[in-house]
């Protein structure tokens, strides 16, 4: 379950990489590993350095993609965009928290939507 968990998420990180790339942003890096998290992937879209994390879902069992984004896990991927900062020493570089929900049909795989939400986390970062 885990390595098709994987999989799946991969294959979205993927997919959230290249459309990404047809609106223009740049791909910075991905998967990295912070000790505070995991940052899907980091890109820069004009002035702003943009932090995005990839859920992906073959059904809509559990509900849809983008809804796994809970209140723990936006504040994680906070503490995560701020170390990152902190570790690349960009402390007025300007910021945010995308997110990119992605639904693959669950019997062929094939991708049926992704949705791509600007500024998704915008709680307070301190």
């Amino acid at each position: 379950m885990f390595e098709r968990n994987r999989a799946l998420g991969k294959i979205g990180e993927d997919i959230a990489a290249r459309f990404l790339s047809r609106k223009r942003y740049r791909i910075i890096a991905r998967n990295v590993k912070l000790f505070v998290g995991e940052i899907d992937l980091i890109a820069k879209n004009g002035p702003f350095l943009v932090f995005v994390e990839v859920k992906t879902r073959k059904n809509l069992r559990f509900g849809l993609p983008y809804l796994a984004v809970t209140e723990k896990k936006a504040k994680k991927l906070i503490q995560c965009a701020m170390c990152y900062l902190k570790m690349k020493c960009l402390p007025n570089v300007p910021w945010r928290i995308d997110v990119i929900s992605i639904e693959m049909d669950e019997f062929d795989g094939r991708l049926k939507k992704v949705e791509h939400f600007e500024d998704a986390i915008t709680e307070e970062r301190n």
